[in-house]
């Protein structure tokens, strides 16, 4: 693994600056086996350089996500409230006929970023993208997509330090049961998200701020 670094526009990104997002975030009490998984990682995570995104307990979400888009015409600061309605209003548009869906994440692979869980199957979660992604171009045009997250994942923690991913995986492989959880798709969240560098930790921490949160399907 390297330290993780993040982009916007394709540029590394600028300490502090803040960017919409669309995500999809584990609930406690409906995700419970993914928060439980997430818990068991934490502890062999830590062991590495790797900032987990999970809470400290298994009723934490912490900072877990599924990120659908990010809306990269622009930093948020240059959103105005209009602006910011017309997206969310787009994306409960476009996803009012997308029914709820439940799929799998997992087995833990550490990777170049840190640590992740795979979804899988993931058709539905592609297609639920390319909804969103529909509906951030109605709204903001194809500037806004600048951005590929690759294969539908969540994030277990972001990598701030350079490190071989093969005694982690092995780790990982030996000490997680069960290697697959469930998790129900039933909304996604738009976010304004931050990453910020943390000279403590000697690597990039995310925040965020709620904006709008829109329900699958009418």
């Amino acid at each position: 693994m390297e330290p993780f670094v993040p982009k916007f526009q394709g540029r590394p990104w600028v300490s502090g600056m803040r960017a919409l997002h669309v995500y999809v975030l584990p609930r406690p009490g409906v995700d419970d086996e993914l928060l439980g998984l997430a818990e068991t990682c934490r502890p062999i995570l830590e062991g590495y350089p790797i900032d987990p995104q999970c809470g400290s307990g298994s009723s934490d979400a912490g900072l877990l996500h599924l990120t659908c888009e990010m809306l990269a015409d622009a930093p948020s600061a240059e959103y105005g409230e209009a602006a910011l309605t017309e997206v969310a209003d787009a994306l409960r548009a476009e996803l009012s006929d997308v029914p709820a869906f439940t799929t799998e994440v997992g087995p833990p692979i550490g990777n170049i970023a840190g640590a992740v869980l795979d979804v899988w199957p993931e058709a539905d979660t592609v297609a639920l993208v390319e909804r969103i992604r529909s509906a951030i171009r109605k709204a903001r045009g194809d500037e806004a997509l600048q951005h590929s997250g690759g294969r539908p994942h969540i994030s277990l923690g972001y990598s701030y330090g350079a490190a071989s991913s093969d005694p982690l995986n092995s780790e990982l492989r030996n000490k997680v049961v069960p290697r697959r959880v469930s998790v129900l798709v039933d909304r996604v969240h738009l976010l304004d998200v931050a990453w910020t560098f943390d000279d403590e930790l000697g690597g990039w921490r995310m925040t965020w701020e709620p904006v709008a949160e829109i329900p699958l399907g009418r």
